[in-house]
């Protein structure tokens, strides 16, 4: 199975804790100051590739922004926030509908039940329409893999072809947070969808959660609060390698920009690090507006879809944002660089084959 597909059937710091050792292993608590901190992957290629989730500690409740890809980790979220606090969790943003953002929203039903969630109307109307659907595929994917199977073909594999490695590897990680889960898995909707822009006052602090722009799936929502100038961008930014799955590429850029503008001093994306300044945005931005260009040129020019891999040169953006590493080269290949092709074909109005349709 490739990363694409694995994906698809989901799809200045103060550390405080490095690793979750009460919860689900291999997360990072992250204080950004005033009460509000992020609950992360430390390796962002590992399987499983999970969304950020972002707790803000409010004078007298708590608000979460996404819920992570499986109930585990959501309930290591909520281990620390009662750690924290004894205020409850009165709000649930969910950024989109991928479920590495939204599996965990059962576990805040249960430890909080008058939670109340939140979504883009577009994210509530695609819940509703592929979430029934991944309980099957998880099982198929899922519910009979052999972790160790997965890890010994890794190892077989790793002389002749190290990328496969990695992906088996990734694989691995999957099955082993998401197989004892399963059970868990409960489809849980949003209660309440905001189209544009609403404002939460709590006391002295502002929380605004609002749609900006088209930049990875219908309804993005972003949520920023002012007072402590922090953005969270949801999967419109993800680092360190971004990912373009059916995304919208001729708007992703202008999205971008307007993020740019809320003039954050910490900007915690959908996956990946913290960032203290808008430079990897823009060399985002940049990366697709050059991939955009070149598919354009390549298409003009008579090239075949099939052929846009072999030909659409974009070795130099690769090196930067890859470095060399291989997990992260294999990151580039499966997240960005064939997706993104794909998606600029598509959106540049060029007919992608049936059998590469979703």
């Amino acid at each position: 199975m490739t990363l694409k597909a694995i994906l698809l059937i989901f799809i200045f710091l103060f550390p405080m804790l490095a690793k979750a050792e009460n919860g689900f292993p291999g997360y990072e608590w992250r204080a950004l100051g005033d009460g509000v901190f992020v609950h992360m992957r430390q390796d962002p290629f590992a399987g499983p590739v999970d969304g950020n989730s972002t707790v803000i500690i409010n004078d007298e409740d708590v608000f979460v922004v996404d819920t992570h890809i499986n109930p585990a980790a959501a309930r290591a979220v909520i281990e620390q926030i009662k750690s924290l606090t004894q205020k409850p969790v009165t709000h649930v943003i969910n950024t989109h509908w991928h479920d590495d953002h939204v599996n965990g929203n059962q576990a805040f039903i249960d430890a909080f039940p008058d939670v109340k969630i939140l979504s883009h109307p577009g994210t509530l109307s695609q819940l509703q329409e592929e979430w029934p659907d991944f309980i099957e595929t998880r099982q198929k994917a899922f519910g009979e893999a052999s972790p160790e199977r997965i890890r010994a073909a890794a190892k077989a594999a790793e002389a002749e072809d190290p990328d496969k490695a990695i992906t088996y590897r990734v694989y691995a990680g999957y099955v082993e947070a998401l197989k004892p889960e399963l059970h868990n898995l409960v489809a849980a909707y949003p209660d309440e969808t905001i189209a544009e822009r609403k404002i939460f006052t709590r006391g002295k602090r502002k929380i605004i959660v609002e749609w900006v722009g088209l930049g990875n799936t219908p309804g993005d929502l972003v949520v920023w609060l002012p007072e402590e100038k922090i953005l969270i961008t949801g999967d419109i930014l993800v680092g360190p390698i971004p990912y373009a799955f059916d995304a919208p590429m001729l708007e992703w850029p202008e999205t971008l920009q307007k993020l740019a503008e809320f003039d954050a001093e910490h900007i915690v994306p959908g996956h990946g690090q913290p960032q203290r300044d808008t430079d990897y945005l823009f060399d985002v931005v940049s990366l697709i507006r050059e991939t955009v260009s070149k598919v354009d040129t390549s298409a003009k020019s008579g090239i075949a879809y099939e052929d846009l891999q072999e030909v659409v040169d974009l070795e130099a953006q690769k090196d930067m944002f890859t470095k060399g590493d291989p997990w992260a080269i294999n990151a580039w290949t499966n997240y960005y660089f064939g997706p993104a092709l794909k998606s600029a074909w598509s959106a540049l109005g060029y007919s992608v084959p049936e059998d590469e349709m979703p």
